[in-house]
């Protein structure tokens, strides 16, 4: 028997946070993709997902995607590979390989974070020579078709404790962004959530609530508040009532802030270094992944 051994014409890797967001605000009406998304709050952590492409010569243009290993249908993936197929030249297999290390449906941004390192991967691998917000426009306009999220993607794109004051994709929507140090992320995954069925069905009554929110958050720029405030939002769209409930009343009579990832049964809460283990002694008796972290504060990068 003789093996073939193929080489690839050219390789990136590239890699995106994950995000939770606290407060979200959806608009009524947008026009395009590009100047759809959401207002909000959140924050992005140094756990995502990185993205390795390969391209190689052939006789047609095609692709596979894998997660972890395991071959997969992914609809965002697909949108931003079919957007980079269109400028071709000439034709390439391109293997797309996804490696997670968060759950995927629990609010922790990773369809935006698989759509935003692809596109960044893609844009380096063949030489598209994109600006780095055209290529977060592409990651966001997928998301956004694929009704998988609406301000995920520019949160990703800029890292850090974030406010989105305007919507739109990187480079259109407004996004004030600061770094967080010395903090750890405390995430509690219990069950997952359908964004897309939650952005539909349930999202704009919260929108005077979210309005107000975010005005006071402009102004002082507090996590501790934005952490009161997300479990304030969650408890208006009554995700504070589902499994959640137990473990934020343990948390609340320990004095310690915490909100809902939107949207998963997630809860978080942003501490001091110290506070870590107190955290994960008043979560050890229930049921759930639990995720301790860093802020990312840099945002999606070619690797």
């Amino acid at each position: 028997m003789v093996s073939v051994i193929v080489t690839p014409v050219a390789t990136a890797k590239a890699f995106s946070p994950g995000h939770i967001t606290g407060i979200v605000i959806k608009p009524d009406n947008c026009l395009d993709y590009h100047s759809a998304g959401s207002k909000g709050a959140g924050f992005s952590i140094d756990r995502g997902i990185t993205t390795t492409v390969e391209v190689f010569e052939s006789q047609t243009t095609n692709y596979q995607i894998s997660i972890n290993g395991k071959v997969e249908d992914a609809n965002v993936s697909r949108w931003v590979v079919e957007e980079y197929l269109k400028d071709l030249h000439k034709p390439y297999y391109i293997n797309i390989k996804h490696e997670t290390n968060i759950p995927i449906g629990f609010g922790l941004g990773s369809s935006g974070a698989a759509a935003l390192s692809l596109s960044y991967a893609l844009n380096d691998a063949l030489d598209r020579k994109l600006t780095k917000y055209e290529v977060g426009q592409i990651a966001h306009c997928a998301e956004i078709a694929c009704k998988t999220g609406l301000g995920t993607v520019i949160a990703e794109f800029s890292g850090g404790f974030e406010i989105r004051t305007s919507i739109g994709a990187p480079g259109v929507g407004h996004i004030e962004s600061m770094d967080l140090k010395d903090y750890k992320a405390v995430i509690f995954c219990i069950a997952p959530l359908s964004t897309k069925a939650f952005l539909m069905n349930n999202l704009p009554l919260a929108n005077p609530l979210g309005e107000k929110m975010l005005k006071r958050l402009r102004v002082s720029k507090d996590i501790d508040e934005f952490q009161r405030m997300s479990y304030q939002f969650a408890r208006s769209l009554g995700l504070t009532e589902l499994r959640c409930k137990e473990p934020l009343e343990r948390l609340k009579s320990h004095r310690i802030q915490a909100g809902v990832a939107l949207f998963g049964e997630t809860i978080f809460t942003i501490v001091s270094l110290d506070m870590v283990n107190y955290v994960k002694q008043y979560l050890k008796n229930f049921e759930g992944t639990l995720i301790v972290c860093n802020i990312d504060n840099t945002g999606a990068r070619v690797l």
